[in-house]
């Protein structure tokens, strides 16, 4: 196959046909560079094997060893037990493995294996439990002793991954071109592409190995970064907008507005509107994120910038998750304007046809200068005289379609502001949001408290329940959040490592469950509510309405409260056990109370204080700083789909780690910046073959590499 490009589908080489293509896609295998790409998860290392004579007690070893009889297999109660016994000719060992009945079909007595595993002694016999093995080739000198071992599925073996690699390998080896710059690679000292590609698949030691995967952690994020980095300046060089900028007597308006605010804006807000103010004065689109802790006062900030825009005779929209907080920013709005004679107006889905027939008339002829709704303000008959400014908030919540709809209009040169209260640390933040220009406003209104927070057990209900009395005695209101919805709901939530544990009926206290409890028994004096994700839309609203209203003194829920409401009254949030949420929920839920002047309480429940819950629970109760909490969520977790960044098509890191390889970001942007200075019109020879990588890597998305 001479003509054999990266792109090539994979069923084109040899030792590839059909079915086996439908195999490799299954692994995300369809071209031949994804072959290149797809990076061993761990190497057997049988290069320090030793003789059986000289196995020590509890270290973990390798060995080569031939299976002298045919292994037996033990089956009791549906569990299976396998035993052989290994000899190299010096002593021999006995091998167990358990609950790996298919393990028996790839052993053959009399046939050489290479083993490694912990080794156990007892007496004087040695054994070895659940080894890996691999069976050893005929003519070893051809074969390294540094193995990779891949991903599999149904179907592929290691032998049958290993050998299209290498078939992959030397067709496509001579087709890589050098991506990162030469500075760049010097001043890192790291190797040349094909070097790397080369010893990650076929090392002949395990410091090759290290070599190989330094370099690949710079070029995955090196081109991760670039491609953002190029799309955001494409963007800019693309689309055009109408810069808004006012007038002196606009500017003394505005000024009076901001004056008539019922608080001081704090310095962090201060200086985000002057970003905005900034941006959407130039003449090509703005594409701000703002990042701020819950309560931090990001709304104030999206609603001076939409005012600006309004005072300039122009319009804007503020998109809200659910249609209560929706109603809120809108009276919010309202009192901001303080009678000023912008016109603002609310489109929810549940609008009557009569009053959104009366908006879209506002909209058309442009009386209506600031819109405020959920979704349906993404509906194709509004049409809008003159809109400059889309407002998301919490775009996380949205979803890529919901937000994608706003960039598909024929309006698409209006500026774009998102606000998020999901803390992302920055090392992550660069890839996530490459595309955007970021604020972050970490600064409290002044009269905020910090929320204080402490663990209880479960043997402390009795305590719980009179601080809720408590609360709710002084005029208060009070979450609780329960994990699960009822009490045989299948579901699948987070275990105590952060990930999504297995579909599984739950043995936790659920949310109806608790609701009934205490609404007929200790609280059932009071009104309690429940709140959770299996009701109706219109049955959500009425229960989140009452609460915000104060109808409601206790809201059981599930995490769907997380950014439901705003109610500055609610001073107490209980959260059941907390240990099978990961840190980034807990404070999102914490981030319901303390919107308000009142000392604020939030108290986690759980009997599970051990291991990682132990410290996700002591960050919670020794930091309210969502930030500092992200970072070492990060850590804790690691990145795989942290904070749901699936959401933004961004592709899986492969080989780098967000939180370890943070370093290499620092050295990565000034590169890429160093280039783009220097060529910014991508013309020169490594532009072109950064370009061609990007395809590579990405594939057709690529142009559009964050959402």
């Amino acid at each position: 196959m001479a003509d054999i490009q990266l792109d090539t589908p994979v069923r084109y080489l040899p030792k590839v046909g059909e079915a086996r293509a439908k195999q490799l896609e299954k692994l995300g295998i369809t071209r031949v560079y994804d072959l290149l790409t797809f990076f061993p998860r761990r190497y057997d290392d049988w290069s320090e094997c030793v003789p059986l004579f000289k196995l020590e007690h509890d270290k973990e070893q390798s060995f080569i060893a031939t299976i002298v009889n045919t292994p037996r297999v033990s089956r009791n109660r549906g569990k299976t037990t396998i035993f052989a016994t290994l000899s190299d000719g010096s002593c021999s060992i006995r091998a167990v493995w358990f609950n790996q009945p298919y393990l028996e079909k790839k052993m053959t007595a009399g046939e050489e294996y290479f083993f490694h595993g912990r080794i156990t002694r007892d007496g004087f016999s040695f054994q070895v439990v659940n080894p890996v093995f691999d069976q050893r080739q005929k003519s070893e000198e051809k074969t390294s002793l540094i193995q990779p071992v891949y991903p599999l599925t149904s179907g592929l073996k290691q032998g049958h991954i290993r050998a299209i690699v290498n078939v992959a390998l030397d067709r496509a080896l001579p087709l890589l071109s050098e991506v990162l710059p030469l500075f760049f690679r010097k001043e890192q000292k790291l190797c040349a592409i094909r070097y790397a590609y080369e010893k990650i698949h076929r090392p002949e030691s395990m410091e090759e190995v290290e070599i190989a995967q330094k370099y690949l952690i710079y070029e995955e994020l090196f081109l991760l970064r670039a491609a953002l980095s190029v799309y955001k300046q494409e963007q800019k060089d693309l689309r055009a907008s109408c810069p808004i900028r006012g007038k002196k007597e606009d500017m003394e308006r505005f000024a009076g507005i901001v004056k008539g605010l019922p608080f001081s804006l704090t310095e962090d807000q201060s200086r985000v509107t002057h970003d905005i103010l900034s941006d959407i004065s130039a003449a090509h689109p703005m594409n701000r994120l703002v990042q701020g802790d819950v309560g931090s006062g990001k709304t104030v900030v999206a609603f001076l910038s939409m005012a600006a825009c309004a005072i300039a005779g122009y319009q804007s929209v503020f998109m809200a998750p659910t249609a209560v907080l929706a109603s809120q920013h809108y009276e919010t709005f309202k009192k901001f304007l303080n009678g000023s004679d912008i016109d603002v107006e609310l489109m929810l889905g549940s609008t009557t046809a009569k009053k959104k027939n009366e908006i879209r008339e506002g909209l058309r002829n442009g009386k209506v200068k600031m819109l405020v709704g959920t979704h349906a303000v993404l509906s194709e008959k509004n049409e809008f005289s003159d809109l400059a400014l889309m407002v998301t908030d919490e775009q996380h919540r949205f979803g890529v379609k919901q937000r994608s709809a706003t960039e598909e209009r024929e309006d698409h040169g209006i500026h774009t502001l998102v606000m998020s209260a999901t803390p992302i640390p920055r090392t992550l933040g660069l890839v996530l949001f490459g595309d955007m220009d970021v604020s972050v406003i970490k600064s409290m209104p002044k009269g905020r408290q910090p929320i204080k927070t402490i663990r209880a057990s479960f043997d402390e209900d009795g305590r719980v329940l009179a601080t809720i009395r408590q609360e709710v005695k002084k005029g208060h209101q009070a979450y609780v959040v329960c994990p699960m919805i009822d009490e045989l709901q299948e579901d699948a939530y987070e275990d105590e490592e952060g990930t999504l544990a297995e579909k599984v009926k739950s043995d936790l206290e659920s949310a109806v469950q608790y609701y009934e409890t205490i609404s007929s028994g200790e609280l059932s004096d009071m009104h309690v509510g429940l709140l959770h994700g299996k009701m109706k839309p219109v049955e959500k609203e009425k229960i989140m309405k009452e609460f915000s209203e104060g109808a409601i003194d206790v809201l059981v829920s599930t995490t769907v409260i997380e950014v439901g409401v705003d109610n500055p009254n609610a001073s107490l949030m209980i959260i059941r056990n907390a240990e099978r949420f990961g840190l980034s929920t807990l404070h999102q839920l914490r981030g319901r109370i303390g919107r308000g002047s009142l000392p604020s309480l939030c108290i986690l429940q759980t009997d599970k204080y051990e291991g990682v819950a132990q410290e996700r629970i002591d960050m919670m109760c020794n930091t309210t700083d969502g930030f500092e909490l992200a970072e070492k969520d990060m850590l804790l977790r690691g990145t795989g789909d942290f904070f749901g960044t699936k959401q933004h098509g961004i592709p899986q890191l492969k080989m780098a780690n967000l939180y370890r390889d943070a370093a290499c970001l620092g050295p990565i942007e000034d590169a890429i910046g160093k280039m783009l200075k220097e060529d910014p019109k991508l013309q020169k020879t490594e532009a072109k073959i950064m370009l061609q990588a990007f395809h590579n890597h990405f594939g057709d998305a690529w142009t559009k590499p964050s959402l």
